[in-house]
């Protein structure tokens, strides 16, 4: 082959590699119940996440570890980056294929806490909300919107144990909880209008609308529910991931893994995911 075809051929695969795109970035978020059923199912849960190959995971309720044992389950799945918030109750977790930078680790004043850390070039907030302490996600949305507003690329994931409005034409055709005056069924959303209200995207919602569920699984079967005709009554979505405007524009996909074959038997909640571009 004459040089100047080689040089050719050279100047042009550079070009390509320079030109080609940049990994997808995927996220799982997971309420593992209590570290899939005190570890019951933990073997087959971690072979699922390694399967999915996740560039970042979340979870909640990572119970019966500690950070070091944490780290060690985290690789696994691939991921040799990997926090928790604290080591005692219920506590959330953060793992990655990058390095992560612990921003915060809260508990005072919050029922479970959350974690605040950087990987990836985004601010994660992992929480675990309690039902009706609205403090919680107000103070989580004041300084998620902040560091949006600065430029920042903001993910708050997590149990938010809280219905969104998105849902609401779901949840009043199921006849789902709520609170019901004079025939009339409503739903306390202001622990996730916070971050609607500050700007914050459902990406499920964007992506998949008819995803309405994220909880209510037959892993509640016998202790929590008789049978799945009862766990029916159960389901709702009450786990989300939000990201702010300018990141949602990034994001490709996102669900809600709801088989009941494998990831419902090991948690009473399903596997939300997300698929964002990274940025160069």
């Amino acid at each position: 082959m004459p040089w100047i075809c080689r040089l050719f051929l050279a100047t042009f695969s550079i070009s390509m590699m320079g030109c080609a795109s940049p990994a997808p970035i995927r996220l799982i978020n997971w309420n593992t119940y209590h570290l899939f059923d005190h570890q019951k199912h933990k073997a087959a849960a971690t072979q699922w996440l390694a399967e999915q190959a996740p560039t970042i995971a979340a979870f909640q309720e990572m119970l019966h570890l500690d950070e070091t044992q944490f780290q060690e389950l985290a690789l696994t799945w691939g991921h040799e980056h990997a926090v928790m918030h604290k080591e005692s109750g219920y506590p959330v977790a953060l793992s990655s294929s990058k390095p992560i930078t612990v921003v915060e680790r809260r508990t005072k004043g919050f029922h479970h806490g959350y974690l605040h850390a950087r990987t990836h070039g985004f601010d994660i907030f992992v929480v675990h909300f309690w039902p009706g302490k609205i403090h919680e996600a107000e103070h989580i949305a004041r300084l998620a919107q902040q560091l949006a507003d600065d430029g920042h690329a903001v993910l708050i994931v997590g149990d938010f144990n809280a219905e969104i409005r998105h849902d609401e034409a779901y949840l009043q055709a199921h006849g789902h909880l709520g609170t019901v005056v004079d025939g009339q069924r409503s739903f306390d959303y202001r622990i996730t209008d916070a971050f609607l209200d500050a700007g914050f995207v459902d990406v499920t919602h964007q992506h998949t609308p008819d995803a309405n569920y994220t909880f209510g699984s037959p892993a509640l079967i016998p202790r929590w529910r008789k049978d799945m005709a009862d766990v029916h009554t159960a389901r709702r979505r009450i786990d989300y991931i939000l990201v702010d405007a300018n990141t949602a524009a990034r994001v490709r996909h996102a669900d809600v893994v709801t088989d009941d074959l494998s990831v419902g038997l090991w948690s009473d909640h399903y596997p939300v995911r997300t698929q964002l571009t990274e940025t160069r």
